[in-house]
């Protein structure tokens, strides 16, 4: 009966001991390999992150350079207008009878106002919408008192009449009448031209 619990004893000890084994070799299959496992997902992850990283630095430098030239284009585009503005200011002073202004334009385009000067200083900036360009030399060369006088007189009435329209004294009204017909907005006969009616557009 002792020799049977002996044997039984030894063998439960071996059992236990066989299970130990086992569990050490599933537990350094599991930490070791799964470890190394792990650890190489983790790089693989790692250097996945850089490359996407790297992208990411690529992309940014290319928009940072794109919003740079952007934005230097824009800051020519607003010296251009600024310039082409100055032009017409002078060109609309000139007509008002400043002889500065009529000397000055003389000397850069060698022509008097006239609607071939305006149609010169608007091609000095070529990069502007042409559009823009009308619109800004009607805006500064016509303005609103002379829509109002373009109005009036392509209505058939007279200078005093589209003067009271305007809200303005005739002797001013005389004077636009006069840069108008110089610029070309208006023919001899007192009615819009075609560069006229744009203004009125």
């Amino acid at each position: 009966m002792l020799v049977r619990l002996n044997v039984s004893g030894v063998r439960m000890w071996q059992e236990a001991f066989l299970v130990l084994v086992i569990l050490a070799l599933l537990a350094w299959a599991l930490f070791s390999g799964g470890g190394t496992f792990r650890t190489r997902r983790i790089k693989a992850e790692i250097n996945g992150l850089r490359e996407e990283l790297a992208k990411m630095r690529s992309i940014n430098e290319a928009l940072r350079d794109r919003l740079d030239s952007e934005q230097d284009e824009k800051a020519r585009s607003l010296v251009d207008i600024c310039e082409l503005a100055r032009d017409l200011e002078i060109l609309r002073s000139a007509t008002a009878g400043s002889t500065t202004c009529q000397r000055e334009l003389a000397e850069k385009y060698d022509i008097q106002p006239s609607p071939e000067l305006i149609d010169r200083i608007l091609a000095t900036k070529p990069k502007i919408d042409p559009a823009t360009k009308k619109k800004l030399a009607h805006e500064l060369l016509v303005g609103g008192v002379g829509r109002v006088i373009l109005r009036g007189l392509d209505a058939g009435g007279s200078i005093e009449r589209a003067a009271g329209n305007a809200g303005v004294p005739v002797v001013i009204a005389r004077d636009q009448v006069k840069r108008l017909r110089v610029l070309g907005y208006l023919n001899d006969r007192l009615k819009p031209t075609e560069r006229g009616r744009e203004a009125l557009a």
